[in-house]
C-alpha cells in the first residue's frame, strides 16, 4: 500500500513536470512587426528644384504619354514614366541623364536641337519654359529623386498667374491639339472652363464620383494646388 502511494506520487510528479515542459515548448514570443515611420518632407525651398514637385509633372504630361515615352512600349525604348526609368534610359548605350552636366544630357539637349532631334515632336505640346528650365536646373543639381512639402498661396491667386500654369504643368500635354486623350482639350481658358462646368475637372484631379484620377501615372497634384483649383472653381472660375 505504501509502495503504491509512492508510485502514484512519483507518477503524478512526472506528469506535472512533463506538462510544464510541454507548455513551455509551445510558448513563443509573438512575431515582431516592424513599423516604418515615414519622415515628413522638408518644406519647399523657393530657390531649389525638386524632382517630384517641379520636374516629373512636366515629363509625365508632355513626354511619358501613350505612344511616346510611357512604360507600355516606349518610343526608342526610352521610358520616362518614373524616376528610376528616366535614370536607366539610354540612347546608344549612353544614359540620357548625366548628373551635373545638362549640356551632355540627352534629356536637355533635345530642347535646343543640339542633336537635331526636336523633343517634344512638332505639333505636340511643348514643355512650357518653366518646365524646361526646371529640368535643366534639376540635372545641373545632381538629378536626385527629391521632394518637398508643397507651399502655395490659397488666398491670393488668379487664373493667369496660378491656375492656368497648373493645368499646363499637369494636364495640357495629354489634352492638346490632335493628340488629346479622351477627346478632352485643356489648352485654353475656354476649354478649361468647359471642363469646370461639367464638373469633370475637379472630379478628375480628386478621383471622385467614379472619375479616373488625373494626372495618370506616378504624378499627383500637391494638396495646396488642389485647394487653389477648388477655391477658384467655387469663386466662379474667373478668367482673371
Amino acid at each position: 500500500m505504501h509502495f503504491n502511494k509512492i508510485k502514484y506520487t512519483t507518477s503524478l510528479f512526472c506528469l506535472v513536470i512533463a506538462g510544464f515542459f510541454t507548455v513551455s515548448s509551445c510558448t513563443h514570443e509573438p512575431d515582431k512587426v516592424e513599423i516604418k515611420v515615414l519622415e515628413p518632407l522638408p518644406p519647399c525651398d523657393a530657390n531649389k528644384v525638386y524632382f517630384v514637385n517641379d520636374v516629373m509633372p512636366y515629363i509625365n504630361s508632355t513626354c511619358a504619354v501613350p505612344g511616346c515615352h510611357d512604360n507600355k512600349g516606349p518610343a526608342a525604348y526610352i521610358d520616362l514614366s518614373s524616376y528610376d526609368a528616366i535614370m536607366n534610359s539610354k540612347v546608344r548605350g549612353v544614359s540620357i541623364i548625366k548628373p551635373g552636366d545638362p549640356l551632355n544630357s540627352k534629356i536637355c539637349r533635345v530642347f535646343f536641337l543640339l542633336d537635331l532631334v526636336p523633343m517634344p515632336p512638332p505639333f505636340n505640346y511643348g514643355i512650357p519654359p518653366q518646365g524646361r528650365d526646371n529640368i535643366i536646373k534639376w540635372v545641373q543639381d545632381s538629378a536626385r529623386n527629391t521632394a518637398c512639402e508643397g507651399r502655395c498661396d490659397t488666398v491670393n491667386y488668379t487664373f493667369r498667374r496660378n491656375i492656368g500654369p497648373l493645368i499646363n504643368k499637369y494636364c495640357t500635354g495629354c489634352h492638346y491639339g490632335n493628340y488629346n486623350s479622351g477627346n478632352v482639350l485643356l489648352s485654353s481658358y475656354r476649354e478649361i472652363k468647359a471642363m469646370v462646368d461639367s464638373n469633370k475637372l475637379y472630379q478628375s484631379i480628386t478621383a471622385t464620383e467614379g472619375v479616373l484620377k488625373m494626372p495618370t501615372g506616378v504624378v499627383s497634384m500637391q494638396p495646396c494646388e488642389i485647394i487653389q483649383i477648388r477655391k477658384w472653381i467655387e469663386d466662379g472660375a474667373p478668367n482673371n
